[in-house]
């Protein structure tokens, strides 16, 4: 027996090193620390089950983001998200407008029909009984009208502190809790500082407040009016984190804003250009020829649309410069 022992091999040093590690790659995740662990090829089995996105209102909103949508005071911000609240609607989805900039005086003299989709719910504070938490105000509304999607209109509603970091980190993580627990849609309008006039391309860094707004939002979708067009407002996509931005600095979308044949206000699809058209490139002596050529246009006797195409700009723009 002794001689057979003899005969068998110890496992040497290396041997051992090797076996442990095995063992160690072959040592599954553990959750720890408050953390999910999975191994990568796991989240991406588990990523590729997950169901398709679904669009909304294209290249604004996505079901389960935080979006914000953010331009110029009187640029239209609140007709614009009217009317991707209204298309949500009439999908079926069932959404709150927080509307914190409109009476119901100023409202009905945007909209004079009263033809919205049945799932289309306004709130408006009780102004006889202010809430000391707006957030928390909403919440209680949302859920008690089982709403899918919730619109804010506007962020200054929910704090005046935005451009302090830990402010605007707490609100953001805030709305980001409430998402995750009702699996709501959120969209939240938000203005941009008055440098931003129409000569510098919208960006991530235009959006009023802290840094952290940027970096906690799943979606951000600029409105600035067009400088070769006033009637005409452009949008981009100037964050999108799940899917693929269309609507970049060469394909802005153009909307002209009027009232439809209902008498309410809207933005109507004018197509796509690039960003840099839009923007203020005219000299003022550039600018004082222009108005010169119409109007000697229009004293031959040709008409507006005519002139229209024969400078290369709109029948609105002919009109207003006739005027001026």
């Amino acid at each position: 027996m002794d001689e057979l022992i003899k005969t068998i091999p110890k496992p040497s040093n290396e041997d051992y090193i090797l076996s442990s590690f095995q063992q160690l790659q072959n040592k599954s995740a553990v959750d720890a620390g408050g953390f999910h662990v999975a191994s990568m090829n796991d989240c991406l089995l588990k990523g590729q089950l997950l169901p398709p996105l679904v669009v909304l209102y294209p290249n604004v909103v996505l079901e389960g983001d935080l979006c914000i949508i953010f331009g110029q005071s009187g640029i239209g911000k609140t007709i614009f998200a009217m009317q991707v609240a209204r298309e949500i609607a009439a999908k079926g989805k069932r959404v709150l407008y927080a509307d914190f900039e409109m009476t119901l005086r100023q409202l009905c003299l945007r909209y004079e029909s009263a033809n919205f989709p049945p799932t289309f719910f306004r709130a408006e504070m009780d102004r006889d009984n202010p809430i000391d938490n707006v957030l928390q105000g909403i919440e209680q509304a949302a859920v008690a009208n089982l709403a899918e999607v919730v619109l804010i209109d506007n962020i200054t509603a929910l704090s005046q502190s935005l451009d302090k970091g830990t402010d605007a980190g707490t609100l953001m993580a805030s709305l980001n809790g409430l998402k995750k627990k009702y699996n709501w849609t959120l969209v939240v309008l938000n203005h941009v500082p008055k440098m931003y006039s129409g000569s510098i391309p919208l960006s991530l860094s235009a959006i009023q407040g802290s840094a952290k707004l940027n970096q906690l939002i799943d979606d951000a979708v600029g409105l600035a009016q067009s400088q070769k067009d006033k009637s005409l407002v452009y949008v981009k996509q100037c964050k999108w984190r799940n899917g693929e931005v269309i609507l970049d600095s060469d394909n802005v979308a153009l909307y002209e804003r009027s009232k439809n044949a209902e008498g309410n206000l809207c933005f109507t699809f004018r197509g796509y250009d690039a960003e840099v058209v839009h923007l203020c490139t005219e000299t003022t002596n550039e600018r004082d020829e222009l108005r010169q050529r119409v109007k000697e246009l229009s004293a031959r006797g040709m008409r507006q649309q005519d002139i229209a195409k024969e400078c290369g700009i709109t029948q609105s723009k002919v009109s207003r410069l006739l005027n001026s």
